[in-house]
């Protein structure tokens, strides 16, 4: 009687306890990658090119659906659904160096002349409207210089507004790249708000973003804290994730920045 209650109702003995564990570990990751492959993201912001729409410290969600289901290695298309839009904050691999991602802003789409005038953006011989809002104070953990810089308010073609920053003119660099740049078909040309502090599209050795190296849209700020704010080591994705765990279970965290949780990456920055 105890050997047939043990069997279930098709004749099949139960697999042990450590087997049921593993293969619900085992079904949990799959989920977990297929998730972060397909669908959704996190991205910590590793650097300031982005401030102050994104400060380091933040971590953002991805929609890797907003372009297009691709295949996660080689970035091939397999169901297209849209594609960026200028104005977009988007995920992609450094075309310089493909094994790190970078996150900018989608200025140039294919066929644009892209060009900086006076220290303005200019997009197809047109200017892009900025409007001036002040002196921007940069967060103490940024350690930029000049600390301060001017905050303005850009409206693009499209209508998109966004806040990006500039150095004042007595502290801009003599010798910024101005262009112009005329983005390939199927490409886009990305840039930094943080203008005069972004490592962009006008000084990479390759300019301009392929839809291949495209990972997804940007849309929300889940979490938001400052950790090891001298720290600048670079580091893998996994020996971050250890220094962080480190930092944290070891009370080094310097601030939570409570209010921007669940802020949405698109439009003016607070």
């Amino acid at each position: 009687m105890a050997k047939a209650d043990e069997a279930n109702e098709g004749g099949e003995e139960k697999a042990p306890p450590r087997f049921e564990t593993l293969r619900a570990i085992f079904w949990a990751a799959l989920i977990a990658l297929g998730i972060r492959s397909f669908v959704v993201e996190p991205f910590k912001i590793p650097s300031g090119s982005m401030i102050p729409t994104l400060l380091v410290g933040d971590y953002v969600l991805v929609n890797k659906f907003a372009y297009g289901v691709r295949l996660p290695f080689t970035g091939q298309l397999l169901i297209p659904v849209g594609s960026p839009k200028r104005g977009d904050v988007m995920v992609f691999r450094f075309p310089d160096d493909p094994s790190q991602d970078f996150i900018k802003r989608v200025i140039g789409m294919p066929g644009d002349r892209i060009e900086m005038r006076d220290r303005h953006l200019t997009i197809n011989g047109n200017p892009v409207e900025d409007a001036p809002q002040g002196v921007y104070h940069y967060p103490k953990n940024d350690h930029s210089e000049p600390p301060v810089g001017e905050r303005f308010l850009e409206k693009n073609p499209e209508g998109v507004e966004y806040t990006v920053l500039q150095f004042t003119p007595e502290n801009a660099p003599r010798a910024e790249p101005t262009g112009p740049w005329i983005v390939p078909e199927g490409q886009y040309f990305m840039m930094g708000d943080n203008r005069d502090n972004s490592a962009d599209s006008r000084r990479w050795r390759h300019s301009f973003v392929s839809p291949e190296a495209i990972k997804g849209k940007a849309f929300l700020i889940h979490w938001s804290w400052v950790v090891a704010s001298n720290d600048h080591e670079q580091r893998s994705f996994v020996g971050d994730l250890l220094f962080t765990v480190w930092r944290v279970v070891t009370f080094q965290v310097e601030e939570i920045r409570w209010s921007r949780i669940f802020h949405r990456v698109s439009g003016p920055a607070d």
